[in-house]
């Protein structure tokens, strides 16, 4: 799709798609994660991808909270993803992290990781 961009930047992220095609995202440091900023992502990730699944690679190792709205929009809008890989690199970011998992239930595979090698590697087995 010509009009696609190849990266979009948002008061609260920045998300772009890496030449091996996994689409990545990073929160600003601290950003508190509402509803708006959740759709804000999806649309981003759906213009970047021509509203194909990708695998997605998620920083959250300095964001802030995530309201429930938020969380729910991320698992709506699991059609555009083949997987998610969420880097916790902090003790505070792994427990969000883990409490999303656990209270989202997200529908694609999604994983925890405290570094960008790792989720990337597992994140190329959904690449498709």
């Amino acid at each position: 799709m010509s009009n696609q961009s190849s990266e979009i930047t948002h008061p609260k992220f920045r998300i772009w798609q890496r030449p091996d095609g996994i689409v990545q995202l990073a929160w600003v440091s601290r950003a508190v994660i509402g509803l708006e900023d959740a759709v804000a992502a999806t649309d981003a990730m759906t213009k970047i991808t021509g509203g194909r699944e990708r695998p997605l690679l998620v920083d959250v190792h300095d964001s802030g909270s995530m309201d429930r709205a938020a969380r729910l929009e991320f698992t709506r809008r699991g059609d555009l993803v083949s997987a998610v890989a969420l880097i916790v690199a902090t003790p505070l970011s792994r427990i969000m992290g883990d409490f999303f998992l656990a209270v989202s239930k997200p529908v694609a595979p999604t994983r925890l990781f405290d570094d960008e090698v790792s989720a990337v590697a597992w994140l190329q087995g959904f690449s498709g």
